[in-house]
């Protein structure tokens, strides 16, 4: 898997893929659930009374994103997918598309690999 991406390579034939894997649907939406295991984060939590589990909610279009993410579609068909499903033109929604993926890569909650170019 790659983790950066060649400035030569078109980042919309990338396949990306889940690593960030606890993760639940609610009512259409997805929730990452993250677990706070760490000496000094299970601290901050018990000081301020806080849950050593906490989550983060995706909007309509990050969650549908998620959920169409199998390791097999590259940047390019998803945004494809991502036009039709909220009607955008093809150019809006892979602009946002890369900008999300960046973001998800950025965090670590995704990789990609590189698909045919």
């Amino acid at each position: 898997m790659v983790s950066k991406t060649n400035k030569e390579d078109n980042f919309l034939l990338y396949i990306p893929k889940i690593k960030h894997k606890d993760w639940e649907e609610r009512k259409g939406k997805v929730y990452l659930i993250f677990h706070h295991d760490k000496d000094i984060e299970r601290f901050v939590r018990w000081l301020f009374k806080k849950s050593t589990v906490s989550d983060m909610e995706l909007d309509k279009r990050g969650s549908a994103v998620w959920k169409v993410i199998d390791g097999k579609k590259n940047i390019y068909e998803i945004a494809k997918i991502m036009s039709e499903k909220f009607g955008d033109t093809p150019e809006d929604s892979q602009q946002r598309l890369i900008m999300y993926m960046r973001y998800l890569l950025k965090k670590g909650w995704i990789a990609v690999e590189k698909g045919e170019q």
